[in-house]
C-alpha cells in the first residue's frame, strides 16, 4: 500500500485523484481488520511455528542420507532458521502493509541471492513449503 500511495500521489501532482485510483486504498481499508488479525497471529505465534519448522527439519535430518542447511560438514540451521524468522517477519508486515512490490523488491531479492549463493535451493524450497503449511495452520 505504501508504494501504492507512493505512486497515486505522483500520478495525482496537481489534480484531484479518481474513482479508480483510490480503488486500491477503499479495497485495503475493507481488509485492514483481517489483515491486522494476521499480523498480529503470526506475530504471537511466529516463534511455535519456526520450533515447528526446526523440529521438522531435525527429523529429516535424522532419517536422511542429505542433511538439510548443512555446508559439507558444518551445520548452518541456526543462520537458516533465524533468516527464516526475518522473513517471516517482513511477510507479517507486508501482509499488514498490502505491499507486495516492496517484498518483492526487498526481502526476497536478498533472500533469493543468498540462497542462491549458498546453493540452499533444495534446503529453502522443501523447508519453506512446510513453513507455509505450518502458517496456514494457525490462520484459520
Amino acid at each position: 500500500m505504501l508504494t501504492q500511495l507512493a505512486h497515486l500521489s505522483l500520478a495525482a501532482d496537481g489534480r484531484y485523484a479518481t474513482d479508480q485510483e483510490l480503488q486500491f486504498l477503499k479495497n485495503y481499508l475493507k481488509s485492514v481488520d483481517q489483515r491486522i488479525c494476521i499480523y498480529e497471529k503470526i506475530r504471537d505465534e511466529s516463534e511455535q511455528m519456526i520450533e515447528k519448522v526446526k523440529e521438522h527439519k531435525d527429523a529429516r535430518n535424522q532419517t536422511g542420507k542429505e542433511k538439510i542447511f548443512y555446508m559439507g560438514p558444518h551445520d548452518r540451521s541456526a543462520t537458516c532458521l533465524r533468516d527464516m524468522k526475518a522473513i517471516l517477519r517482513c511477510s507479517a508486515a507486508m501482509i499488514l502493509s498490502n505491499d507486495l512490490e516492496r517484498m518483492r523488491q526487498g526481502i526476497l531479492l536478498w533472500y533469493h541471492t543468498i540462497v542462491c549463493a549458498f546453493n540452499y535451493q533444495d534446503d529453502t524450497n522443501m523447508m519453506y513449503q512446510f513453513l507455509e503449511e505450518v502458517v496456514n495452520s494457525y490462520l484459520t
